[in-house]
């Protein structure tokens, strides 16, 4: 303890980065995820004017839309709690649906400022309440992460399977079958012991894939399926959300767009995913509507979405001082 202390007070971590350049990387980096942003959005309001986004926002269907965004909110929020629940009560310590939904409550009020923090809080709370290692709870989160992958690329190949042959469409199709191909092979190097490969078995011994190797198939399609309800609700947001835009997205068409969307969304460029969502939005459904309208609905949709998840966020705002009590008992 003394030798930590020694080295903060000389405001060098152990590795010998000051406190003051990863500050200044931090900063460097948030002032370039704004700026790509901006540049993206720049661009799309060359393509439509402001004044007619705002237009196409006005005649949009409200009455019909934010219903649908609270009941999406609402179904996302006990869809990924459960999940949660049982993933770390299956890989790391018990956790009750009640204490899931606490954690995934409060990290809505995070991740409109910034996606990953929303991750980085769960680890972190996880690691405060529970007394769980960040690499553990790291690995379990990395498992849930490979199973997105797989099901939105899952849901984007079935998708294409549903639509007319064309070249864009067999293109993305491809990518998904690429791309789904990948991370099951991934999985199950790490899930099945018998091969004997000596650097198979080095991978294995890592401890950021611990939960890889102790997970069934069983418990990984259980929380495929618990995570196809939860995208599927995705993508009957925006078939139907789009339509109260008066944008006419084929249920099929937006079967294997919402997963290329969300993924684009996800991306480490921007902030919360702003731009690159809206530019995804706006090259895919444009056969289907007015520019204005799609890149309306782009910009209202992800406000819209966390307007409805704070609500659920501040029930648990309370938590947090007691996440902060039960370090204070531990550390006592």
């Amino acid at each position: 303890m003394a030798e930590v202390r020694a080295d903060t007070s000389q405001g060098t971590d152990p590795g010998g980065t000051s406190p003051q350049r990863r500050g200044l990387r931090t900063g460097l980096r948030q002032a370039l995820s704004w700026t790509i942003a901006a540049a993206i959005l720049w661009y799309l309001f060359r393509q439509v004017p402001l004044a007619d986004a705002w237009g196409a926002a006005k005649n949009a269907r409200l009455d019909v839309f934010a219903p649908l965004v609270v009941l999406a909110a609402g179904l996302w929020f006990l869809l990924e709690s459960r999940a949660f629940a049982y993933l770390f009560s299956r890989f790391n310590t018990p956790v009750t649906w009640a204490e899931a939904r606490s954690l995934r409550g409060l990290t809505y009020l995070l991740t409109p400022v910034n996606w990953n923090l929303g991750t980085a809080a769960i680890i972190l709370s996880l690691r405060r309440s529970k007394r769980i290692g960040t690499v553990e709870s790291a690995s379990s989160m990395l498992f849930y992460a490979a199973i997105d992958g797989i099901v939105l690329g899952g849901l984007t190949l079935l998708g294409c399977c549903m639509l007319p042959t064309s070249v864009e469409i067999d293109q993305i199709g491809r990518a998904a079958m690429i791309f789904v191909g990948i991370q099951v092979a991934l999985l199950a190097l790490l899930m099945l012991p018998g091969a004997d490969w000596r650097w198979l078995g080095r991978l294995r011994a890592v401890r950021l894939f611990r939960t890889h190797t102790l997970a069934t198939w069983r418990e990984l399609a259980l929380l495929s399926l618990i995570r196809t309800c939860y995208f599927g609700v995705y993508v009957v947001l925006y078939w139907l959300g789009s339509e109260a835009f008066h944008v006419q997205v084929p249920f099929t068409f937006a079967l294997a767009a919402t997963p290329v969307i969300i993924l684009a969304s996800a991306l480490p460029l921007t902030p919360a995913g702003l731009g690159t969502q809206q530019a995804a939005m706006f090259y895919l459904f444009a056969p289907y509507g007015s520019q204005a309208a799609i890149l309306a609905f782009g910009i209202v949709l992800p406000v819209a979405v966390i307007v409805a998840r704070i609500p659920l966020g501040l029930l648990y705002v309370r938590d947090v001082a007691a996440l902060r009590t039960v370090e204070v008992r531990a550390e006592d």
